[in-house]
């Protein structure tokens, strides 16, 4: 988030504008080259140790590295080949051409630590994997910085190329540091690696449907990030406002409305293993009892996040971005955010339960019917069709994804103690700040240690009942 502030102030929004467009190419090969095999690493590793056959399991993980690295080499290659035809034809900016080719030679490198990161997920080890991906996003922003300053751009082609630079160089220097923590982890298994029979039957189930969607589902994003742009000149905005407007909202408030999931997905990724182990191991209460507890938690983190953003959404893009536009859109787009965040939680639990396929279908059909609105309302509606999309995006997703959780794990959800009650402990103090005359941030602050307080006072009386 703080890495698109500090682009917003050198390139401008027009320019985010061209960065997204350019990122979403990227993440289209990204997502498939990396989420299909690190969920297969993490799903072998932990079904092999399930069962007490940790040579299996370090098999299965050096199998799926092998497997990443090619595919990683394959899509780079595809990628670098065609993209000046990627540019002109399908993005309908040659300016993007350049940056495409400096991001290419990443994806080896991102599709190995992405498998890496699997193994480490099912290991239970975070402290390697969130060390890893913080050295990542300092060296982009750091080689960014540099090269910014260094080469001063004249042109926003050029802008982008530096930014982009950045991914590269951090991808590598990330690849290096995930393979020397895996080789030194890896020797603590204390068993030699064992040949699995039938592994690659094992990894279609896992790995097929999840590439498959990510393929289809980032596809079907890139088509959506080139059709906004496009959609918006049709309503009468020129280019340059027409990407600087795209750059505002994909850009500036969709960042800050995705930040607060730090805290969240970590868990949505540590589910994965957990849920598995209790799943080949038919342990039908410890599922429930983990969905229910992983549900509530969300919601009673989420819920303040998006009242906070609702009343303070203003202050806090003029205060990242100065920009009020960006605050606008983040306040009408602040609701969604517990269906957000609760999918990817959901989601985690979903594919632990080797219901990948469920998770597939979910996804093309919100991803067919974001291009479909996308196309069909952006001419008519201009920038207003964007939160329309987005919105109903999110409630379509979530919504299908708990109705599938709660087929398969049949929990209960308590509106009034998960929902309401929540809304009500934060809403109030959000209000009543509104008449003191302090920064901020301090109202934040307080609103948010009165809904603590709140909760630890119904907690203890639930308990002491």
């Amino acid at each position: 988030m703080f890495f698109r502030v500090f682009m917003a102030d050198t390139i401008g929004a027009e320019g985010i504008g061209l960065y997204q467009l350019i990122i979403s190419v990227y993440i289209f090969y990204a997502a498939v080259s990396t989420t299909g095999i690190s969920l297969t690493a993490t799903r072998l590793f932990s079904d092999f140790t399930a069962r007490g056959e940790y040579g299996k399991a370090k098999y299965s993980v050096e199998k799926c590295i092998a497997v990443s690295f090619m595919l990683g080499t394959a899509l780079g290659s595809v990628m670098f080949f065609t993209s000046d035809l990627t540019a002109e034809s399908f993005l309908r900016d040659t300016r993007t051409a350049m940056s495409l080719k400096f991001l290419a030679p990443s994806l080896p490198f991102m599709a190995v630590s992405a498998c890496i990161r699997g193994y480490f997920v099912a290991r239970r080890q975070t402290v390697q994997t969130s060390v890893e991906q913080l050295l990542e996003q300092v060296i982009e922003m750091g080689v960014f910085a540099l090269a910014f300053a260094l080469s001063k751009p004249d042109t926003l082609e050029k802008a982008c190329c530096t930014a982009v630079l950045g991914t590269t160089m951090a991808e590598v220097i990330s690849f290096i540091y995930s393979i020397v923590c895996y080789i030194f982890d890896v020797r603590k298994l204390s068993c030699r690696s064992k040949k699995a029979d039938g592994l690659v039957r094992k990894m279609i189930p896992v790995a097929v449907p999840v590439m498959a969607n990510s393929c289809l589902r980032s596809g079907l994003s890139a088509v959506e990030n080139v059709l906004i742009p496009l959609g918006l000149k049709k309503n009468g905005s020129d280019s340059v406002n027409a990407l600087a407007q795209y750059g505002i909202i994909n850009g500036m408030a969709m960042p800050v409305l995705v930040f607060p999931t730090v805290f969240i997905l970590p868990f949505a990724s540590l589910i994965v293993p957990e849920m598995s182990e209790a799943f080949t191991k038919r342990h039908i209460k410890s599922i429930r009892h983990i969905s229910e507890k992983m549900f509530r938690l969300t919601l009673l983190y989420s819920i303040p996040v998006t009242v906070i953003f609702i009343f303070f959404s203003r202050n806090i893009c003029q205060a990242l971005y100065h920009n009020d536009t960006a605050g606008i859109f983040l306040a009408v787009l602040a609701p969604v955010i517990p269906f957000m965040y609760l999918d990817s939680v959901v989601d985690g639990i979903l594919k632990g339960l080797n219901e990948q396929t469920s998770y597939l279908i979910f996804n093309i059909i919100d991803s067919i019917i974001r291009v479909m609105l996308t196309y069909i309302l952006l001419p008519k509606m201009g920038i207003k069709g964007i939160i329309v999309v987005i919105i109903v995006s999110e409630l379509l997703n979530t919504l299908m994804s708990i109705a599938r959780l709660i087929k398969v794990t049949e929990i209960k959800i308590k509106v009034f103690e998960w929902i309401v009650f929540p809304i009500m402990s934060v809403v109030m103090p959000c209000i009543l700040v509104r008449f003191i005359s302090v920064n901020f941030i301090l109202k934040i602050v307080i609103c948010l240690a009165f809904y603590v307080f709140i909760l630890f006072l119904t907690k203890k009386k639930t308990v002491c009942e």
